[in-house]
C-alpha cells in the first residue's frame, strides 16, 4: 500500500474471482464479486426489546401503528433517528378494533378501581399482583428481598431474570411456583414466579 501511495488506515478490498464448472454443460462461469456487506439490519419485531444511537427505519406503505411504533422508539434521541421514504401516518384504528373497544369499554364500565395507596398499608383482604421486568434478577435481588412493597404482595412476577438453574433465589415467606433460566449463556430471558407461603 505505501509503494501505491494508499493511506495506511484504509482497508484494502480486492476482487473475487471464482471458476464455476458445471458437470451437465460445456462451458465455464468466471464471477468477480467484491466482498462487502452493504449494511447491518435487523426487523422491526428483531429490534423490539433493545435500543440504538443511531436507527434508520425503513417506511413502507401500508405500515401498522404498532410497527411505526416499534421502528421508531428504538432510537435513544430524535437526532439518532433517520427515516428513509415519505411519512404517511398509519390509519386510525377502525371501530371494530379489539384494542379500541376494551378502551371504551374500559371508559364505560370502569372496572377497575383507580386507588392511591400502598399494598403494604391496606387493611382489606386482597390479592396483590407485582409483575416486573427486572432485567437480571441477581443484580437486583437483594433490592427486591429487602422492598416492602414487592414483600407485601401475594404474588411476584419477574420477567428477563437473566438466571441460571443453579442460582439461588429463594425470598422468605414467598415459594416459587413457575421458573424458567437460561440453558448455557445469561441473556435477556428468563421468568420466575412467587407466591405467598399461605397461599
Amino acid at each position: 500500500m505505501r509503494n501505491r501511495n494508499i493511506d495506511l488506515s484504509l482497508t484494502p478490498i480486492e476482487p473475487i474471482t471464482r471458476q464455476i464448472n458445471t458437470r451437465s454443460t460445456s462451458f465455464k462461469v468466471e464471477r468477480k464479486q467484491f466482498p462487502l456487506v452493504p449494511c447491518e439490519t435487523m426487523t422491526i419485531y428483531k429490534s423490539q426489546g433493545g435500543t440504538y444511537e443511531k436507527v434508520v427505519a425503513n417506511l413502507k406503505k401500508g405500515m401498522t401503528r404498532s410497527e411505526l411504533y416499534i421502528a421508531c422508539s428504538r432510537a435513544t434521541k430524535a437526532s439518532g433517528l433517520y427515516l428513509i421514504g415519505g411519512f404517511v401516518p398509519p390509519k386510525p384504528p377502525e371501530s371494530n378494533d379489539a384494542v379500541a373497544m376494551m378502551f371504551k369499554t374500559m371508559r364505560n364500565e370502569r372496572m377497575i378501581k383507580f386507588a392511591l395507596e400502598f399494598s403494604e398499608e391496606s387493611q382489606g383482604k386482597r390479592f396483590d399482583v407485582i409483575f416486573h421486568n427486572v432485567q437480571s434478577l441477581n443484580k437486583h435481588f437483594l433490592d427486591i428481598k429487602s422492598d416492602k412493597t414487592f414483600l407485601s404482595a401475594s404474588m411476584i412476577s419477574l420477567v428477563e431474570t437473566w438466571t441460571k438453574p443453579d442460582d439461588s433465589l429463594e425470598i422468605e415467606g414467598f415459594k416459587v411456583i413457575h421458573r424458567r433460566d437460561c440453558n448455557d449463556i445469561r441473556k435477556p430471558f428468563g421468568q420466575i414466579t412467587y407466591l405467598k407461603n399461605y397461599l
